[in-house]
């Protein structure tokens, strides 16, 4: 099972390389991280926000991190990322966990199946640069 940094208080502007969703509470995101296969990517950290810490953490507005946080979010704000962004913190207000994992393109698709089998939804794929929707998640 991957390492988890639970409620981390890591400010990101842009996970690179990653699969974030919503899963339910901290119990789904444990089976599904138990179910990964141990091979994908050796000494990865998943993050696990939660709870008001984890919206703290979030930041949606950048408010909680200092001008060049508030900046970027000003910024972002002016793009998609205020929809990801404002649906993630919907989803932690209503109790729910959001989670990133770490991963490759290849490897995407069978995260967010895995992902979706533990009432995983809102999941994106965050590249270099690129946020996809992923589809049947």
């Amino acid at each position: 099972m991957p390492t988890v940094a639970d409620n981390s208080d890591h400010f990101v502007v842009h996970p690179t390389y990653a699969l974030s969703a919503l899963l339910p509470d901290r119990d789904h995101v444990d089976r599904l991280l138990a179910e990964l296969p141990a091979d994908l990517e050796p000494g990865r950290v998943v993050q696990v926000l939660h709870g008001e810490e984890g919206l703290r953490i979030l930041d949606q507005r950048g408010s909680a991190h200092g001008r060049v946080a508030w900046f970027h979010r000003f910024l972002q704000n002016w793009t998609y990322y205020e929809q990801i962004l404002g649906l993630y913190s919907e989803g932690m207000g209503n109790g729910e966990s959001l989670t990133v994992i770490p991963c490759g393109p290849a490897e995407r698709g069978l995260i967010a199946s895995a992902a979706a089998a533990h009432g995983a939804h809102t999941v994106y794929y965050f590249g270099f640069n690129t946020v996809e929707s992923v589809a049947g998640a």
